[in-house]
């Protein structure tokens, strides 16, 4: 049964929310989408926040043909994928695409997933996962097609290297269906982490939040698991100077030509964060240091992206650089060089550098990079997972910086 079309609009709304509020989904990322007629749903519009939509911003458009009122905000451009469910199952009325942390991770198994019992009157008897097509393509949306077709008692599709398409027959039979799917992948998650590194062998890990642990004991080499961590700083840039953070709540007002303090002697990282303005525009660099984070940086290898919306924010490939606080500015220089192109640089046992425009930019390369972390991780526990290829990367990252990185400003 089709759900009035001012009330859809409103719930779908509310559905952002929500989502954003849980973590399930962050910035423009993901969409949502209810039915109002046998032809006819509407949709989160594209490269929209959010925290900005009102109802009279979702838009309408046809199951059939794919067509909106053309004069209007334009619809998700997966919206494809939403009218292909609604096309195989006339009892769905409400959809959620997200990029939820566990089930993106275990999208990059590359394989259709066997539900246990507890999760089946939910989630159904497998959770198929759809073939990967670069975002709004229609090869995207024929993978998508194929994989609800061919499991019709499924309510949960995993896209691969993406994220999720959530099924449900109304607003709360949605939601029950995307917070069991991630469930149910935080315990596949942990499964791994249990077969990786024993409680036994490693600190009792036995859980998602230990997969930092688990894959610092077995992927990381020896020589790397114990760098003692340093403060790298955050710090703001405004023309020629930018104040630097530190630890303890010192701040220090510096050149960018000569990466020193402009009065007083600042600590030598401010180098690093001079060297990192000159090879970008962007006016923050951000320090994270969270366990997911430093553990894929011990790795100390380049990161090519596991999922497509971190190569999209984050750069094409993102270097994995040393900083040793004795060497003289050798190591900054190859850190600022890093950064040119890319928002974020990994730092060999000190987690990574996050660079914005803004703020609410740099917050958004924090995300991706956890997900991608916990992704990559993941995949590489288990073993056989794949990177995206390089001409994927490279046209998501173009196409995000020309396109989708703007959308988000004009509202």
């Amino acid at each position: 049964m089709a759900i009035e079309k001012r009330t859809a609009q409103e719930l779908v709304v509310k559905a952002g929310l929500e989502l954003m509020e849980s973590g399930l989904i962050a910035r423009t990322w993901g969409n949502v989408s209810a039915r109002i007629s046998d032809n006819v749903f509407v949709i989160t519009p594209s490269g929209i926040p959010y925290e900005k939509l009102t109802a009279d911003d979702i838009v309408e458009v046809t199951i059939d043909e794919l067509t909106y009122d053309e004069e209007g905000l334009k619809p998700s451009s997966e919206k494809g994928v939403h009218a292909a469910a609604y096309k195989h199952h006339p009892e769905v009325d409400f959809i959620i695409h997200t990029h939820q942390i566990a089930a993106s991770a275990v999208s990059v198994e590359e394989k259709d997933i066997a539900v246990p019992d507890a999760y089946k009157d939910v989630l159904g008897p497998v959770i198929p996962n759809a073939e990967y097509g670069m975002p709004s393509t229609g090869k995207l949306k024929d993978a998508v097609d194929a994989a609800i077709a061919a499991n019709p008692a499924s309510k949960a599709i995993l896209m691969r290297h993406h994220g999720t398409v959530c099924l449900g027959t109304d607003y709360d039979s949605a939601f029950k269906v995307v917070n069991t799917l991630e469930d149910f992948c935080k315990e596949r998650v942990a499964a791994a982490v249990k077969a990786a590194c024993p409680p036994s062998d490693c600190c009792s890990c036995s859980t998602m939040e230990d997969l930092a642990c688990a894959y610092t004991a077995t992927q990381v080499p020896a020589e790397n698991r114990d760098i003692a961590l340093v403060d790298l700083g955050s710090s703001v840039r405004e023309g020629d100077t930018f104040t630097l953070f530190v630890e303890g709540g010192e701040k220090y007002e510096c050149s960018v030509e000569t990466g020193k303090a402009v009065n007083g002697i600042a600590p030598r990282i401010s180098e690093l964060h001079a060297e990192i303005y000159k090879n970008t525009d962007d006016i923050i660099v951000r320090n994270y240091q969270t366990p997911e984070a430093v553990a894929l940086s011990k790795r100390g290898e380049t990161q090519k992206a596991y999922l497509d919306d971190f190569c999209q924010i984050a750069g094409t490939t993102v270097a994995n650089v040393s900083w040793d606080p004795t060497s003289y500015r050798t190591d900054a220089v190859d850190i600022g060089k890093a950064a040119s192109g890319r928002n974020a640089i990994l730092v060999k046992g000190q987690g990574a550098l996050c660079t914005g425009a803004n703020p609410y930019d740099t917050e958004a390369v924090k995300l991706v990079l956890e997900k991608e972390a916990i992704a990559a991780m993941y995949g590489q526990i288990i073993g056989g997972a794949n990177t995206l290829g390089t001409i994927d990367r490279v046209l998501q990252r173009l196409v995000y910086k020309l396109k989708y990185s703007r959308q988000a400003d004009k509202k």
